[in-house]
């Protein structure tokens, strides 16, 4: 008995409908023809959207609707014979959504004549069953954002790190093309899509769909670009900030600063802060420290003759223990481009063979020194599409990135500080007064995490109607966290002035 064939035909079916479960890319356009003189439905109107091979024609109802269309702005033309031609201009289409649009049709009086109106988008949208936002290319360029998370972050009701609504970001689910993109190791979403990449943004917070799983706070539906088949294109962003302090106050590498005062200040340092030299504020604000004499004396009447010190040698060991110039001295910055086209040679030989190729790299530097000075994000991702048959598109994405920083772990975790509030928030946990920390690049690890991605979609529309998606997905990510160096504990020794 072969149950080969039974089995594939199973198979197949349990991918195509787990396709038809996913989250939505595309968007529709419906509407009615009617006579404008009569108010009469017109059966057999053909309408297209121009420079595209989407269109439908109307029923017995006058009714059409196109299915499958990519998000942007179209312009809609429906013609029959006998009638002036009938244009739309500006119609938006938006991820998962349907846009209305009725023709009216006229008699043709004069040979050429055609109608043209402006879409006019709706005040409430019918399909609509939750807090919806949609955001397109062009608005995310004049936005003051260099990521998908700042885009969202401007928002109401969601932060720069995804949280939305009060949730964590663990608990959103962030989709690149109908693909979920998440660490399943720590179920946080992976968001490094270059903005030169992306075609519009769909946001949604509350009352899901059954297509949607594992989600609790808000979806973000990513849609990508796809290249022209007729011509190039090309977007390039780049922004940055010179070196520059990120925390309030004086440096904690100043003399003046809380950790150094005592110990540096010579009205204090030699003979304590107690001394009479500060008034009882501003003892009040720095460390009690006894002076570097009562070091000395101290060094001196013990029984070890190796650890010995003058005044002026133990304060010398001090500044070299605390020589550390932590300060930020490199730049902020993010190169943000993506170019795009026909496959030279092959493009029309493969189905109008396109590419977009998209990258980005962004550096953001920590509150200050650390194993790593800064969070840096480098992301490549390339998208490629054919029209391999009538009615069916084949789509291949391919994502690969990288993150360098410093672990919030000094063994081995896989947090990461990706924020300056993460960098002070890690210092108050160990203890404002225990400042060696700040003193050192040893003790948090270095970090490294490399992911990927790679999926392909076959879409084939069967009929005005009626058309299915099969995907397949891939998505990995690997850690790398290991302890910094030891610190050289050999005494060293110099000549004192």
């Amino acid at each position: 008995m072969n149950v080969r064939f039974p089995l594939l035909t199973f198979l197949l079916s349990i991918f195509l409908c787990y396709s038809l479960a996913i989250a939505g890319t595309t968007g529709k356009i419906a509407g009615t023809a009617v006579d404008s003189e009569t108010g009469e439905p017109m059966p057999g109107v053909n309408v297209f959207l121009e420079g595209t091979t989407l269109g439908a024609a109307t029923d017995q109802e006058g009714y059409y609707v196109i299915l499958n269309i990519p998000p942007g702005v179209y312009t809609l033309r429906a013609s029959m014979i006998g009638y002036a031609n009938f244009r739309v201009q500006d119609v938006r289409v938006q991820i998962d959504l349907t846009t209305k649009v009725d023709v009216k049709m006229r008699s043709k009086v004069l040979e050429g004549q055609e109608v043209v109106v402006t879409a006019v988008r709706p005040v409430v949208q019918k399909d609509v069953a939750a807090s919806r936002k949609n955001i397109t290319s062009n608005q995310i360029r004049a936005l003051p954002a260099t990521s998908i998370t700042q885009v969202m972050g401007l928002e109401a009701g969601v932060t720069s790190g995804l949280g939305i609504r009060g949730s964590s970001s663990s608990e959103a689910l962030f989709m690149v093309d109908g693909v979920v993109w998440r660490d399943e190791r720590t179920n946080q979403p992976i968001t490094q899509v270059p903005l030169s990449a992306v075609q519009e943004v769909s946001l949604q917070t509350g009352g899901f769909g059954a297509e949607y799983n594992n989600v609790r706070s808000g979806v973000v539906n990513v849609v990508t670009k796809e290249g022209s088949p007729d011509k190039y294109s090309a977007v390039i962003t780049y922004r940055y900030k010179p070196p520059s302090q990120k925390h309030f106050g004086i440096s904690p590498y100043d003399p003046n600063s809380y950790w150094l005062r005592p110990y540096l200040d010579p009205t204090v340092s030699w003979t304590g802060t107690e001394n009479g030299a500060w008034d009882e504020y501003t003892r009040r604000q720095f460390p009690q420290f006894e002076g570097w004499n009562a070091v000395s004396e101290r060094t001196l009447r013990d029984d070890d003759p190796t650890n010995d010190l003058t005044p002026e040698a133990a304060k010398r060991v001090f500044e070299w223990e605390y020589r550390k110039q932590g300060d930020i001295d490199i730049p902020d910055y993010s190169i943000d481009l993506g170019f795009g086209g026909p496959v030279p040679g092959i493009s029309k030989a493969l189905g109008n063979l396109r590419f977009y190729a998209s990258y980005r790299r962004e550096q953001d530097a920590y509150l200050m020194q650390l194993s790593r000075d800064a969070l840096l994000n480098h992301t490549f991702m390339t998208k490629l599409t054919s029209d391999i048959g009538p009615g069916m598109k084949l789509s291949v994405i391919g994502m690969y990135g990288e993150t360098f920083g410093t672990a919030l772990s000094r063994s081995g975790g896989s947090a990461m500080m990706t924020s300056t509030s993460n960098v002070a928030g890690a210092l108050n946990r160990a203890g404002f007064t225990v400042p060696w920390r700040i003193y050192t690049n040893i003790y948090w690890a270095p970090t490294a995490r490399y992911y990927h991605s790679a999926s392909a979609k076959l879409t084939h529309v069967l009929s005005p109607s009626t058309f299915y998606e099969f995907t397949l997905k891939t998505v990995g990510r690997k850690y790398f966290t290991t302890p910094g160096d030891y610190r050289n504990p050999e005494k060293k020794y110099e000549i004192v002035p």
